[in-house]
């Protein structure tokens, strides 16, 4: 379940369900576009007590999960314990920040792979 200020920023995409590295790209860009600082990360995060790397883009107090790295089809979702997290595991990423206009065809050209 995403906090308010979460939903709202993510409405449009929140349907979406893209690779765990073009949602760390989406996400970057949207918050980016708002003029807002946020970090893309990588981390080992707890699955059904079973660490998996996942991306991960920490944005104020927020942890929002992108999905697990190898995974193709995952929605935008908010870490909501912190204990999930191994921090030894963090690594900070630098994905390139997309205009707005390239994530609109990032997403176009997903949906059309996607139903082909």
């Amino acid at each position: 379940m995403l906090s308010k200020s979460l939903a709202s920023t993510f409405a449009p995409y929140l349907g979406l369900n893209l690779p765990a590295f073009d949602n760390l790209k989406l996400v970057v860009a949207v918050l980016t576009a708002k003029g807002e600082e946020c970090h893309g990360l990588e981390a080992e995060l707890c699955f059904d007590n079973e660490q998996q790397n996942a991306y991960l883009v920490r944005w104020k107090k927020h942890f929002i999960y992108c999905g697990r790295t190898n995974s193709y089809a995952s929605s935008i979702d908010e870490v909501l314990h912190l204990d999930d997290i191994n921090p030894m595991s963090i690594k900070v990423l630098q994905p390139p920040v997309l205009s707005m206009q390239q994530i609109s065809f990032m997403c176009m050209e997903n949906a059309h792979f996607d139903h082909c």
